[in-house]
């Protein structure tokens, strides 16, 4: 095996640790975070197929959707008004008015998303 035993690259290579490792104590400067985030604003961006309905969580994966019944998929994601990936049987039972995807293929519900109020008055996507 070779190994560069040349001393000014030692020291080059510890000089450089040294520089790495101060620069990482660095503090980092904080980017402005604005008040409302992007659900409150209504301006979450849904895929160009996403279509509105009213879910029903029933037994997983069998949902009620606009009134029929329907599968998930098993990578099925519900995403709460918030943007926060949620545990769909924990909202099993509740009326839920959400932008949606199906997947083509199957035609079972691949991902869904509880509208806030302001999207909901939004026209349909």
């Amino acid at each position: 095996m070779h190994r560069c035993s040349h001393p000014s690259f030692a020291r080059a290579l510890a000089a450089s640790l040294v520089l790495l490792g101060s620069a990482a104590a660095l503090p980092v400067q904080a980017q402005p975070v604005s008040s409302v985030t992007a659900a409150a604003a209504g301006t979450r961006n849904f895929p160009p197929d996403a279509q509105r309905g009213k879910l029903v969580i029933g037994t997983m994966p069998e949902v009620t959707l606009n009134g029929k019944a329907i599968r998930t998929t098993p990578g099925f994601r519900l995403f709460s008004a918030e943007g926060r990936l949620l545990m769909a049987h924990t909202l099993a039972g509740q009326n839920l008015l959400v932008n949606y995807v199906i997947e083509p293929s199957t035609q079972w519900l691949h991902a869904a998303w509880i509208l806030t109020p302001e999207e909901a008055a939004l026209k349909r996507p």
